[in-house]
């Protein structure tokens, strides 16, 4: 299995692209969906899913758009279904002031819930990690995890957006995240790759 990504949008966002042998999966189509789709055709695999770690504007921004060239299935938190389409709880309000226009969707999103899951497939673990935001999400597969804005290499997502939640962040990353195997790699939603052994002295959760 290998995993590769573009780096896009005003955020510096990580979309990624999970393929094995026949197939690829797309992780947070988050702008310049031109770019997602030359990508995609250069891989030149079957495209069988969408999977979103959560919904914040920065990781949903081409979905519309990629989802306009392949017809195929989207997964989300359904904590977070309202958040394509409520420009307030998806953040993208708060940023118009900056120039960036509202972020909607319109994909109709499968709901996927902590457990063990077949995605198009593909064999991953999903954790529920909320704390960033109420239903982010973690995937975790056998040669790595992606792990969105919940943690980063040393540092943690903010808090300060809609139902964003201290506390049940680290929580998150202390009682989930750290369960995962220490060297397996972690891909976050902005940033470089860590592992649960490079965090272990993460300032922001020895506050």
């Amino acid at each position: 299995m290998n995993i590769s990504s573009l780096t896009l949008g005003i955020a510096d966002t990580n979309t990624y692209f999970i393929e094995d042998e026949n197939s690829v999966l797309l992780v947070d189509p988050s702008s310049d969906g031109k770019k997602i789709i030359d990508k995609l055709k250069s891989i030149d695999k079957p495209l069988k899913a969408i999977i979103l770690t959560h919904a914040h504007f920065d990781h949903i921004g081409a979905l519309d758009e990629v989802l306009n060239e392949y017809d195929v299935p989207v997964y989300l938190h359904e904590e977070e279904f309202d958040f394509l389409t409520d420009t307030s709880k998806n953040g993208s309000s708060k940023f118009q002031q900056y120039g960036l226009e509202p972020v909607k969707s319109s994909a109709k999103p499968q709901s996927l819930k902590e457990g063990t899951h077949n995605i198009g497939g593909f064999d991953v673990k999903v954790l529920h990690t909320p704390g960033h935001s109420p239903g982010s999400l973690t995937y975790v597969f056998n040669d790595f995890a992606v792990v969105g804005d919940t943690l980063f290499n040393n540092g943690i997502g903010r808090t300060d957006l809609y139902r964003g939640d201290y506390e049940t962040l680290v929580d998150s990353i202390q009682d989930k995240i750290f369960e995962i195997e220490g060297d397996l790699p972690l891909y976050p939603g902005h940033g470089s790759s860590t592992t649960v052994n490079g965090e272990q002295l993460n300032p922001y959760l020895h506050g």
